[in-house]
């Protein structure tokens, strides 16, 4: 565990978790075959349900939160206290994504494991006193499963300490996209500007170069990379990228939970180009802080655009950092959900 968050706890237990190879596949097969999500599969361990049994009985504390849709399923190990489920994204929204964005053999298994994340949210929703999510989007979806659900929208629009603000790109015409690609949404949103939206802009700029950022590309993705699109995978540090970086994009257009990597971008004070989807929870105006459309087109001309006006990237840079000093105030997350904590004991 990091460090800064173990000085700040009582306890901490590690409980190692071994999932690999021919095993691991074959309790994901198992996971399908009778109905449960294989991704809360891949995240079941009985020693951290029995010590979290254990601390609980032994520690006894109020209230027991959460963290991830997948840890949801340790609900019943903290019974006798008041529980909190942190719904960082949707699971039966981002299985419906991993459907759509399959084919052949592998639709039909995502096709069967979307069902059980309806299921499975359905039933450990109700096993929680209360649900946190970041965006209204995800609120929704969260209450038509279970609507008597107490849902809170606690956004982390913030970031812990702001970095540096960026300069003028040192790069000459540098789009960036930076994404786990472990995350479907992020596969198809790369995939999209990289074959979709690209080629429009290198139509018009020749010279422009394009840089698909994030851990564990695909092969689809790695194929794409050439003399103009550069795809290095998983990088120690974000930050040089970004700096140099001319333009940021983010067409996103399935999934929920909240970009961190926008609030990144705004964060260092980057030009950003971004599908409404990609803006959902962050309260962005469009024009003033980012440039937000959602068709191929619109979005390679706003690219073409600030990629020929140094003078509109520095108003946006400007207004993105301006944005993310408003939202980076100390403690605004943790007070919010002091209040729920304090609500449900009282």
């Amino acid at each position: 565990m990091e460090g800064a968050l173990v000085e700040r706890c009582e306890i901490v237990e590690e409980v190692p978790r071994v999932s690999a190879g021919l095993t691991r596949q074959m309790r994901l097969l198992g996971a399908l075959l009778r109905g449960y999500p294989m991704w809360a599969e891949d995240w079941r361990v009985p020693a951290f349900h029995e010590r979290l049994r254990q601390a609980v009985e032994r520690w006894r504390p109020d209230i027991v939160h959460f963290e991830f849709h997948t840890m949801g399923q340790y609900a019943d190990a903290a019974v006798g206290t008041i529980t909190i489920l942190g719904q960082h994204e949707d699971g039966t929204l981002a299985a419906r994504d991993r459907w759509r964005a399959s084919s052949g053999w592998r639709k039909a298994v995502y096709r069967r494991d979307m069902g059980s994340w309806t299921k499975y949210e359905r039933d450990r929703f109700a096993r929680f006193d209360a649900i946190t999510c970041f965006t209204e989007l995800d609120r929704t979806a969260i209450l038509a499963l279970r609507p008597e659900a107490r849902v809170e929208v606690i956004a982390s629009r913030g970031v812990a300490s702001l970095p540096a603000a960026s300069t003028q790109s040192t790069d000459p015409r540098t789009i960036l996209f930076v994404g786990n690609f472990i995350h479907p949404p992020n596969v198809d949103a790369a995939m999209r500007l990289a074959t979709s939206i690209f080629p429009l802009v290198r139509d018009r700029y020749p010279d422009v170069k394009l840089q698909l950022v994030g851990n564990a590309p695909p092969a689809v993705l790695l194929r794409l990379a050439c003399t103009s699109v550069s795809v290095p995978g998983r990088v120690a540090d974000v930050a040089p990228w970004l700096e140099r970086a001319t333009v940021v994009a983010a067409p996103l257009r399935m999934g929920g939970g909240l970009r961190l990597k926008m609030v990144q971008a705004l964060s260092f004070g980057k030009a950003i180009v971004g599908s409404n989807l990609a803006a959902e929870g962050l309260e962005l105006v469009n024009g003033r802080d980012a440039i937000l459309t959602d068709t191929d087109a619109d979005f390679a001309e706003s690219l073409c655009a600030l990629l020929a006006d140094p003078a509109e990237r520095q108003r946006l840079a400007a207004n993105a950092r301006a944005w993310a000093e408003r939202f980076a105030t100390p403690g605004r997350v943790g007070a919010a959900h002091e209040r729920l904590y304090d609500s449900l004991i009282r």
